[in-house]
């Protein structure tokens, strides 16, 4: 068990709450940590479902009669594949899990930094026009990997904002029923 589950139970345990208080605790938290996939998040996910069933046949066929770029057309069928996997696996679950997708996220910028550094020393050993496009286009997307990073971090941080003002709030609330 995590230290921050180990203090929520600890905090529960300090300030003991009416059993029906510490389920809507519960429940408000768990809707705060892992919230359910609203409709348009619901669509978003059919709809790169749908995305990846589409191209699946066509990768699979490239990776059949292209012999020249066989790699290319493998390479393209496995990420298909775990995009489709990945999908599925928030559909069925109903919630995005949000703790794995940061760790996903700070995984997915060192490597987009890694394969700008590849780009750019190859650029530097073979110049030319493709190189300098190629080390561009790596820059963009480890650009963007750190956007999303910065984006799943302030997330994080507002998550744990609003956990500790219902935190407050029940506890004002259990005061105020203390006094009367």
């Amino acid at each position: 068990m995590k230290k921050a589950d180990n203090l929520r139970e600890n905090l529960f345990g300090l300030e003991p709450l009416s059993p029906n208080h510490q389920q809507r605790f519960r429940d408000e938290l768990a809707q705060i940590v892992e919230p359910q996939l609203s409709r348009g998040y619901r669509m978003y996910y059919l709809l790169g479902l749908a995305g990846c069933l589409i191209g699946l046949p066509g990768a699979v066929c490239g990776l059949l009669i292209d012999a020249e770029h066989r790699w290319v057309w493998a390479l393209n069928l496995v990420v298909l594949l775990g995009f489709a996997g990945w999908i599925l696996y928030i559909l069925r679950r109903g919630a995005e899990p949000l703790r794995i997708m940061q760790g996903m996220s700070k995984a997915f910028a060192a490597a987009t930094l890694l394969a700008a550094g590849v780009l750019i020393v190859y650029g530097i050993g073979n110049p030319s026009l493709s190189s300098v496009l190629w080390s561009l286009l790596g820059l963009l997307l480890f650009l963007l990997a750190s956007f999303i990073n910065l984006w799943n971090r302030e997330l994080t941080a507002e998550r744990t904002v609003r956990e500790h003002i219902l935190r407050v709030e029940y506890r004002l609330a259990k005061m105020e029923a203390s006094t009367r």
